[in-house]
Formats: C-alpha cells, sequence, structure tokens
C-alpha cells in the first residue's frame, strides 16, 4: 500500500486524543504536528486480506473448504446472509510500535499523541481494506470488518486467521502467545458479502458498540456524550 499523508486524520488523531467539544490550542497543535511528521517517517501501511466461501451445517458457520470455523454468535449473526466472507488484516509496521515504546521512556505526551496517531492511521487503512474487498466485488454487499475480540468471538482464534492468510508472509503480521498482534498497531476481522443487503441488526455497528474493552477503553469514555 502507498504512504500517504491523507491517512494522517487530523480530525480523528484529535478525537482521539480526548478532545470533544473542543479544539486543541496552538501549542498542542504544533506538538502534534511535530509527531504527525515523525509518525510518517516510520510508518508503512499495509493491508491483506482473502475472501472466502461460506457455509453452514446446523449451529456451526464453517469455511466452505473447512479449514476455519467461526466461534460465538455475534459473528454468526453479522455473517448472516453472507455466502462469503473477506478475511482482513491490516499494520502499520514495527517502526510506529518503536516509537511509540521509545517516546513512554522520554515524553509520555508524545506518547500519547503518537498512540492517538497510530489508531487514527489504523482505522483509515483498515477502511481502505474495506474499500477494495468492496471495489473488486461490485455484485455483493459488504459489511463492515468485525475484528476479532469483539463480542464473544475469542481472541484464540488469532493464530489460525493469520496462518490462514498468510499473514506473516504478506504483510509481516504475526501475533504472540497471548493471541496479540504484531506489530502491535494492526487489526484483524471479518467482512461479510451477500447477495442482498442484509438488514442492519444491532451487532452489526461499528467497533465500539460491540468490543469486549469498551467499558475501559479512554476513548470510548471521552467520545461518549459529545
Amino acid at each position: 500500500m502507498k504512504k500517504d499523508r491523507t491517512l494522517l486524520n487530523r480530525e480523528e488523531i484529535i478525537r482521539y486524543l480526548g478532545y470533544q467539544n473542543q479544539e486543541p490550542d496552538e501549542i498542542m497543535l504544533e506538538e502534534i504536528k511535530i509527531c504527525e511528521d515523525e509518525f510518517y517517517k516510520v510508518m508503512k501501511p499495509n493491508f491483506h486480506y482473502e475472501v472466502f466461501d461460506l457455509k453452514r451445517e446446523g449451529e456451526r458457520l464453517i469455511l466452505a473448504d473447512d479449514s476455519f470455523e467461526f466461534l460465538g454468535e455475534d459473528i454468526k449473526k453479522h455473517l448472516e446472509g453472507c455466502e462469503k466472507v473477506a478475511f482482513s488484516c491490516a499494520t502499520l509496521s514495527l517502526g510506529v510500535d518503536e516509537l511509540i515504546d521509545q517516546a513512554q521512556k522520554e515524553d509520555m505526551l508524545m506518547a500519547f499523541i503518537y498512540d492517538a496517531i497510530a489508531n487514527a492511521v489504523i482505522e483509515e487503512v483498515r477502511a481502505n481494506a474495506e474499500r477494495s474487498i468492496a471495489n473488486r466485488f461490485p455484485d455483493y454487499f459488504c459489511n463492515w470488518q468485525y475484528g476479532i475480540g469483539y463480542g464473544d468471538l475469542p481472541l484464540s482464534l488469532q493464530p489460525l486467521f493469520l496462518k490462514r492468510i498468510e499473514a506473516e508472509e504478506k504483510i509481516g503480521l504475526t501475533c504472540n502467545d497471548r493471541c496479540l498482534l504484531v506489530p502491535l498497531k494492526s487489526v484483524t476481522g471479518f467482512i461479510g458479502l451477500s447477495k442482498k443487503e442484509q438488514e442492519n441488526k444491532s451487532c452489526n455497528q461499528r467497533g465500539c458498540q460491540t468490543c469486549n474493552h469498551r467499558e475501559n477503553c479512554i476513548y470510548q469514555k471521552k467520545v461518549v456524550g459529545e
């Protein structure tokens, strides 16, 4: 994926920094600009996806080749009515992780800003992946990326997911023994493809509403009630 400064969505960066109905002052804006420039130097945004046929056997939802079974009720609702599913992942590079780690040792404000930038940029990369899938399959309706770890979709599926689409070989994305992604600033998940547009069910809400970490998320706490 081509590196592009438009991925540095200033409005989203400011949102992730916790600002609600106010703008950062000039000093803070200058700090953000400095961090954006340093972040841009090290980021290597990339995404990869593969699309598979689905099949259903009673209560089970699995890939047509039997290589992967979807666990949990929430993902089954997300993929209800879908004939295909995209395994999609995106990452920003180990350089971003190292930049944040170094800042945490030297300047916590910069570390906080880098983290906000990373969260905003990975969302832009994820959205680009969704658009790529939609463009590739114009005869299908595509829903949004349901992340591994959302709802009751277990994080333990991460290794098999990554292996199934050769994520390490394609974009250098792996996970550790706790199933956490490496590089850390990465996302994985499933996008359903259907011939008919699906009703927008309660489970089909982006990110926050179905995330297991929403109660403790500092970004969620900041933006709720804006």
